[in-house]
């Protein structure tokens, strides 16, 4: 797990600058919409200004204006003038840009504020009392939907962009964009185009905060879910000269929302672990099994399987090696009189003093029966000589089982020659074991002979 977790936080800090990129980016498709709808709006704007001037104190034919919806402010019906041409004008607008009435992303209205109606590119069910909110000086101030209402250094640029609010026809949130209509000095309406949010899926579920600073109005668009939301990365967009919104992306978005980045490679790290350990497993009973068949089942001493052992020849190459060639005396007389445990019992005694007398590196075999050889590598024949008879003093001055019985060796003792096999250097130890056997053999006769 921490070896996931690490290599998760180490992908998390190389990907942050593209993660990062990747939520900015859909936060300036917003912002582009916006700054289209703002060029679309003051266009608009000024076309319905110029033909409010070339139309003055002409007659305007009033068609029926089948693009869109008049909602009315009072039970009059009869349209102003200027509503006259603003009509007539956005009616062939609508005709020649039929996209700004289907697209279902924005509503686009002129209200008027000579006869108190709505002029609307959608038809919604709109009640009166919905008409007249629209025109409340408390409603407007409140969400800064209205340019009628706001102060004159915010007309400056002829845009008005209000805070994000939930338009009460549509029920989504909402942010409006307003121009001012003037006929000479006076603002006879506004052309304005609602914006819904919820037509920009990266917005679902975030929270608009609205707030001020001494120089302009700041929306600010997080996720209060994330935790740590304070520590965030933010992006800026000026929507005018009086409102900023302000894109938080809180660093705890970044892992949360890779979090499956960890539990992907937790199950990839687990499953690299748990193959090499199943690999650690088989090399073990592979290095056990190959112990066991050059192991010796009663003594735990090599076998002479060992004997092909490439370190073992490799010794004999770098090193140089010794051969001390083993045997048993009187291991007969000791199985027809004690039985064969005891026998055994011999055996092992041997093999425990073998252990005891030569160094871990050294090679210690039982060959068979009672025999056993000891290899010595980077060991001298004459070294080797000092060692097989400091072991056959051992021997016999420590007693094994029950009875305390005691056991002597023969050896023979040889230094494998150079170009020399490591069998032909064991058949002349082999030889001089024999040799040792008959020689105490021939003493033993000379010792009866004399007691006789």
């Amino acid at each position: 797990m921490l070896l996931s977790v690490l290599l998760y936080g180490a992908g998390v800090y190389h990907s942050k600058d593209k993660l990062i990129n990747n939520e900015e980016a859909q936060f300036r498709l917003l912002t582009k919409s916006i700054q289209d709808y703002k060029s679309t709006l003051y266009l608009i704007g000024v076309l319905f200004e110029a033909q409010v001037e070339a139309n003055k104190g002409k007659t305007i034919d009033v068609e029926e204006f089948k693009r869109g919806q008049i909602y009315y402010y009072h039970y009059d019906r009869t349209l102003t003038h200027n509503e006259k041409v603003v009509g007539a004008t956005a009616e062939k607008m609508f005709n020649s840009m039929p996209a700004i009435t289907n697209d279902n992303s924005h509503a686009l209205y002129y209200r008027s504020y000579e006869g108190k109606k709505l002029l609307s590119s959608k038809d919604f069910a709109m009640s009166p009392q919905e008409v007249k909110e629209a025109f409340s000086k408390k409603a407007c101030v409140a969400t800064r939907n209205c340019a009628f209402y706001m102060p004159a250094k915010d007309l400056a640029n002829r845009l008005i962009a209000s805070d994000i609010y939930l338009d009460t026809i549509t029920k989504q949130q909402t942010i409006t964009l307003s121009t001012p209509v003037y006929d000479g000095e006076v603002m006879v309406g506004d052309v304005n185009v609602d914006i819904y949010l919820s037509y920009f899926p990266f917005l679902n579920n975030k929270d608009f905060i609205s707030t001020r600073t001494d120089d302009k109005r700041q929306v600010i668009i997080e996720n209060l879910r994330y935790p740590f939301y304070e520590s965030a990365f933010s992006v800026h967009f000026d929507i005018d000269d009086n409102l900023e919104f302000v894109y938080r992306i809180p660093y705890s978005k970044l892992i949360i929302d890779t979090s499956w980045w960890l539990i992907c490679l937790t199950l990839v790290v687990f499953y690299i672990l748990l193959k090499l350990e199943e690999l650690r497993v088989k090399r073990e009973k592979l290095e056990l099994a190959e112990i066991a068949i050059s192991k010796d089942e009663l003594t735990g001493l090599y076998n002479r399987a060992i004997l092909k052992d490439s370190a073992l020849k490799y010794a004999i190459e770098k090193q140089g090696l010794s051969v001390i060639v083993v045997d048993g005396d009187g291991l007969k007389p000791i199985n027809d009189t004690h039985g064969h445990h005891a026998g055994d019992q011999a055996i092992v005694h041997i093999a425990n003093r073998m252990l005891k007398n030569f160094r871990e590196s050294d090679y210690l075999v039982r060959s068979g029966g009672d025999e056993f050889l000891v290899l010595l590598p980077g060991c001298t024949g004459k070294t080797a000589e000092i060692l097989a008879e400091r072991f056959a003093n051992d021997i016999q001055n420590h007693s094994f089982g029950d009875k305390a019985l005691t056991i002597s060796i023969s050896f023979g003792v040889t230094e494998v020659l150079r170009g020399e096999s490591l069998d032909a250097a064991i058949k002349r130890a082999d030889n001089l074991l024999y040799r040792d056997k008959r020689r105490k053999a021939r003493l033993l006769l000379e010792s009866e002979s004399k007691n006789a």
